[in-house]
């Protein structure tokens, strides 16, 4: 039998629908593929977070030492200032490998551009292991770069161990006295360098 009026109006109706939610899936599709040639030919530098765990993992916190590296080249922080190497080798001479080499993104900035910079703010003589270290360098070289930020897990046993030797003096104790604050080090705040940034 023939399909009458209100049949055909309610076949109609989910033909159209069926068609709209067609074109939305073509639509998506088209956006993904377009993201994803995007990812793989844009222009840009690459640039990569280098991270090598130091030590043991103290109740779920890992201390660690990070470098970012751009098109292949590693900036890292020391007591020397920013360095600039190949082949990772400010991780080089760490006992806990493999490092992890994780990619962050495409910049239009070069490395060099970044380590000039960050180099008047990360001088030669102004490192302290606690306050302004490898990871104050690299959330400040990622910010430049990126406009993102390090991770907080990488900085985490740090923060805790700034928090305890300002009350009780703990790390230069545990350390024997090997670890000594560096009064060159102390006005320095990272969302400081992230605002010169902005």
């Amino acid at each position: 039998p023939r399909a009458g009026p209100p049949l055909r109006g309610v076949i109609g109706a989910a033909d159209r629908r069926c068609n709209g939610r067609w074109v939305e899936l073509q639509r998506r599709a088209g956006a993904i593929q377009a993201a994803a040639f995007t990812t793989l030919y844009a222009q840009g530098n690459r640039v990569e977070l280098a991270a090598t765990r130091l030590g043991p993992n103290l109740a779920g916190m890992q201390a660690y030492h990070t470098s970012v590296v751009v098109e292949d080249v590693e900036y890292s922080f020391s007591m020397e200032g920013v360095n600039c190497c190949q082949d990772l080798q400010s991780h080089r001479h760490l006992p806990n490998k493999p490092t992890d080499v994780i990619y962050m993104g495409l910049t239009e900035f070069t490395g060099q551009a970044m380590a000039d910079f960050l180099r008047d703010t990360f001088k030669r003589g102004t490192y302290d292991l606690l306050r302004k270290n490898c990871n104050s360098f690299s959330d400040s070289a990622l910010y430049f770069l990126l406009g993102t930020r390090l991770d907080p897990k990488y900085k985490d046993l740090e923060r805790l161990g700034h928090a305890a030797d300002q009350k009780m003096g703990l790390v230069q104790s545990l350390t024997q006295g090997d670890y000594l604050p560096n009064r060159a080090a102390d006005d320095f705040k990272v969302e400081d360098v992230v605002r010169r940034i902005n």
